[in-house]
Formats: structure tokens, sequence, C-alpha cells
């Protein structure tokens, strides 16, 4: 996050392939941010995730914890949507692209790596490890690279449909 801050971006994507039980997960997965996700795969996967609540870009110095969740909420207001904006974009064009989803495609987390209040976020579960043919995906080249395609199109989409919001919002 600190990286992707100090360069400016308009928005944050973490790619994973995990691995869980074996009948637990399969299918691409997109996450957002939600702190009260309690499904079991989710739990599971936050906890192989640094859990660390990382403030970069917000100097919450000399504020109690109670004042800072506050200020990473309001700052959420504006994200957030954003975020699932684009998770429901990249959803759709997986799917359109032939990609196994996860049945439901896009979920809430609460892995650190969602929690920035100023860049849009998603994390993005490519597959499990544990599933043969998502392991097989996986280590396909050309389903990568068109895994790659589907996502760099989602990006093109969100981008200009964030410009054309961006016009009708109040100055």
């Amino acid at each position: 996050m600190t990286i992707a801050r100090a360069q400016g971006a308009d928005i944050f994507l973490s790619f994973h392939a995990d691995a869980l039980p074996e009948g637990q997960a399969a299918g691409a997965t997109i996450y957002v941010w939600n702190s009260e996700a309690n499904d079991r795969a989710s739990l599971e996967l936050a906890t192989r995730h640094d859990r660390d609540d990382i403030l970069s870009g917000v100097d919450l110095s000399g504020t109690d914890d109670e004042v800072a969740e506050v200020l990473m909420d309001l700052a959420r207001l504006e994200t957030h949507p954003r975020s699932q904006n684009f998770a429901g974009m990249l959803a759709s064009e997986l799917s359109r692209s032939g990609f196994d989803m996860h049945r439901r495609p896009v979920r809430g987390a609460a892995f650190s790596v969602l929690k920035s209040p100023d860049i849009p976020s998603v994390l993005i579960e490519l597959g499990f490890l544990t599933d043969p043919s998502d392991r097989a995906n996986l280590f396909d080249p050309e389903w990568r690279a068109n895994m790659a395609r589907s996502i760099t199109k989602s990006i093109g989409v969100w981008t200009q449909d964030e410009a054309a919001r961006a016009e009708l919002l109040r100055k």
C-alpha cells in the first residue's frame, strides 16, 4: 500500500493463489473490505495474511484507537463503493470470458491489503492450488495471459466509469 500510495495509484490489486482444505474453495474470487466477514473460507484465508492494521498515509499519531477507527471508516465511505464497483465489473468480465468463478464471486474479507482508506482496493484470488482444475489453470501460461487481458480490460472500463462519475460530482 505504501508503494501504491507513493506512486499515486488509482486502484490497488492484490493477486493470490492460495490453498484451503480440499473441497472448500475453487474458482476465482474477488474480495473487497468487510471487517465483519466471517464465513469459514474468508476467516481461514485472513489468518494466513498479514493482519497488521496499517494506517499508511494517514497520520493518526496521538489519536486513540476509537478515533482512528472512525476516521478510517469515514475515509472508506468514498473508496469502498469504488472498490465494490471495480469488483463487480471484474467479476462480470471474468465470467463473460469463461473463467471459472467461485459460486459467490465477490465477497468481503478483512484482509490487511484491503484496508486502505484512500485507494480503492481488491484482492483477486485467482484460484486454489488445492483444487486440481484451478492448479492446472494457474500453471498454464495461456490461461494466465487470458486472465491478465481480462483484468486489464476491467481496469480500463472501471477507469472510464470513474471519469464519467467524476464529471457528475459537485466541485
